[in-house]
């Protein structure tokens, strides 16, 4: 079946139809093996030779405020995530891909992984 599109000739959406397999459910498996799943959390922060300018506005509101004795505040981020994993190591390696490439900057940010089985 060909179908085109009301921009003109210059988009054309070939539309094919592929009849299902007998016999096979289309959404669910009922052999679907269970993959473990874990819950992890990765803690971001800035490395202490990194300026933390948002830190330090906070710290002199927190002193604004009234709240006396705070010296030192950073500020950092965490991740909360589920991964499914057939093992723990492969879990942790995938967290450590994520958490270097993706989720903290190695430049100027440090990670800590925190990992366990749901």
């Amino acid at each position: 079946m060909l179908m085109h599109c009301a921009a003109g000739p210059f988009f054309n959406v070939h539309l094919l139809i592929r009849p299902r397999c007998p016999g096979l459910p289309r959404f669910n498996n009922p052999y679907e093996v269970t993959v473990p799943r874990y819950q992890a959390r990765v803690l971001v922060n800035l490395r202490s030779s990194v300026l933390d300018p948002a830190g330090e506005a906070t710290r002199s509101a927190a002193f604004r405020l009234g709240v006396d004795g705070v010296s030192k505040l950073r500020i950092g981020k965490s991740v909360e995530l589920e991964l499914e994993a057939p093992d723990e190591d492969e879990a942790r390696r995938r967290l450590e891909l994520l958490s270097d490439r993706l989720l903290a900057n190695p430049v100027i940010e440090n990670w800590t992984l925190e990992l366990q089985q749901s």
